[in-house]
Parts: structure tokens; sequence; C-alpha cells
């Protein structure tokens, strides 16, 4: 792992903030079972998930490249639900 690849993590702390973002601003952080808290967890596990993998030294080959879609997936997600109503 190369110090270049840890800029993989910035769609999954962006998705993150927007997430929880979301959650407190506009659902009023009513329940821990909330779809936007979900999913903020969701995105973390999938980073940290990345991190202790690259780590271990157990990341398939082109594995960085499935998480960075991932992470730009969850970032859409969280942009989308910022938007929505």
């Amino acid at each position: 792992m190369t110090s270049a690849t840890s800029g993989l993590l910035i769609p999954f702390i962006l998705a993150f903030l927007v997430f929880i973002f979301r959650f407190y601003n506009r659902e009023g952080a009513a329940s821990v079972a909330n779809f936007s808290f979900l999913m903020a967890i969701f995105t973390m596990l999938m980073a940290g998930a990345w991190l202790i993998l690259g780590i271990v030294g157990l990341l398939p080959a082109y594995s960085t490249i499935g998480f960075a879609c991932l992470g730009l997936i969850l970032f859409g997600i969280a942009v989308l639900r910022l938007f929505m109503i």
C-alpha cells in the first residue's frame, strides 16, 4: 500500500460527514435505527475494513478500485439524500 492510496479515504470521510450532518440536522437524531445513521456506520466499517486489510496485507488484486467505487457510490448516495426532503 502506497501513500497515494490513502486518498481513497476521502470519499468515505465525506460520505460519513454528509450522512451525519443529515442525521443531526434534517432528521433530528431521532433514532439510531435511522437510515442516515446506519449508512454512516456502514461507511466507516467499509473504510475500516479497507485499512485493516491493507495493513494485514490481505487486499486482493484490484480491490482498491472496488473500494474507491464503493466510496464514490456512498458519497453519491449521501449527497442525494442530503438534497431529498
